[in-house]
């Protein structure tokens, strides 16, 4: 029998150009690889959650998966939403377009993830600001903590340009899981955002040094390439935080035209380097639909007058009768999941404008003459509707009406 014993000693330094230096950190007992660049990877940890939801763009419930333009998007707040759980802030008058991409017909060199995002700037030249919040109960363990932040970029329309990727914090001064003003400015080429108040960035660990990228400043600063190349840095998180932000956003002015693609963004405990971990499409669903949820299929943006064909009848019940009106009553709303916070409810018509319980069956269909969620009925997974018909309803029609359920971070 052979045996390996290792003996404690100082940390290795960085080893010579084209090589990596293997060993055991007595800290934690690990085997981990150091290379040529001061990167730091561990050998035996070979995943490790991911923080981000929806880092790889696959959920995608409020826009449409092709180019558009993103709607509410602002010069100040989080109102550009995009892909869930993230949202774009422009930094000139100007309406860039956001589309997800699906890789699965034509993949793409470079990347793990079947998804990825793209903003293509318009109108005006400006940068923009990709953003993701993290509740406290997703990032409260981090705290006094290292972690790794990384993404993929690729320049698809103009120059390369120069990107940067950070780390926010909400300061023992701010409210926890409350979002405030998030710039006061953006900042011209190379000058950094004006970041909202209590909002303050985390500067980046100088060792182990960035992953493709110069940490300069409070952030990474990416160079990007017309290819897809993982970038990524460690940050310290601060003991008194209440809540993180992950930010992207662009250091120099973009032309009216360029566009770039973003992927794999991932936020995970410790220093190592991760590979792209993809929750299983289901899981990731249910993360998101814990700020978002709504009774349209997945693919189907939420809005009144459309079609059973394309979005279905919405949350259904049969009408009956009270002494005085046909009354469509106590219609349950289940939320697929608990959410985080009771969210705002909003309600849609099916097949035709406004925001009535539609009648599907019986008389001539028809929109109801009043539709109303019941006071004190919305709670973290679910509420009723209560809704009245016309002369024409009767007992045993079926009825319908569509919802959204928004619980995101907004300012």
């Amino acid at each position: 029998m052979s045996r390996l014993v290792l003996t404690k000693g100082a940390a290795p330094a960085t080893p010579a150009t084209n090589k990596s230096t293997v060993y055991v950190d007595t800290n934690d007992r690990r085997l981990k690889q150091l290379d040529d660049n001061g990167v730091l990877s561990d050998l035996t940890n070979a995943e490790t959650a991911n923080i981000v939801t929806n880092g790889g763009f696959t959920i995608q419930q409020r826009v449409a998966a092709a180019s558009t333009p993103i709607p509410s998007v602002s010069l100040t707040s989080r109102a550009g939403q995009v892909a869930d759980r993230w949202a774009v802030t422009v930094g000139n008058v100007t309406t860039p377009s956001w589309a997800q991409i699906d890789t699965s017909a034509a993949p793409e060199t470079g990347l793990l993830n079947r998804y990825y995002g793209k903003i293509t700037q318009a109108t005006n030249a400006a940068k923009f600001i990709l953003s993701q919040f993290v509740i406290n109960a997703e990032m409260a363990h981090l705290r006094g903590q290292k972690v790794r932040v990384s993404c993929k970029l690729k320049q698809f329309v103009g120059s390369n340009a120069n990107y940067r990727l950070g780390l926010l914090q909400l300061t023992a001064s701010g409210t926890v899981d409350v979002c405030p003003t998030f710039i006061s400015a953006i900042g011209g080429a190379s000058v950094e955002p004006t970041w909202g108040t209590n909002l303050v960035a985390i500067t980046p660990d100088a060792s182990p040094v960035g992953e493709n990228g110069t940490i300069s400043g409070v952030a990474l600063t990416i160079a990007s390439t017309a290819a897809w190349v993982r970038s990524s840095c460690v940050f310290t998180v601060p003991t008194d935080c209440k809540n993180l932000v992950v930010v992207i956003y662009r250091d120099t002015i973009g032309a009216a035209s360029d566009a770039v693609g973003i992927a794999e963004v991932q936020l995970t405990q410790g220093t190592e380097l991760i590979d792209w971990i993809p929750y299983p499409p289901a899981v990731e669903l249910l993360r998101c639909q814990r700020f978002f949820c709504k009774s349209f299929p997945q693919a189907v943006v939420p809005a009144a007058s459309l079609s059973e064909a394309t979005a279905g009848s919405g949350i259904n019940a049969i009408s009956g009768k009270t002494t005085t009106a046909v009354l469509a009553a106590n219609f349950r709303i289940q939320f697929p999941v608990v959410m985080w916070k009771v969210p705002t409810m909003t309600l849609f018509t099916p097949t035709a404008a406004g925001a009535q319980v539609w009648r599907f069956s019986g008389a001539a269909a028809a929109a109801f003459t009043a539709t109303a969620i019941r006071a004190n009925s919305t709670t973290d997974n679910g509420c009723v509707v209560t809704a009245t018909g016309d002369a024409a309803n009767a007992i045993g029609d079926l009825v319908g009406i569509h919802y959204t359920a928004d619980a995101e971070f907004l300012t």
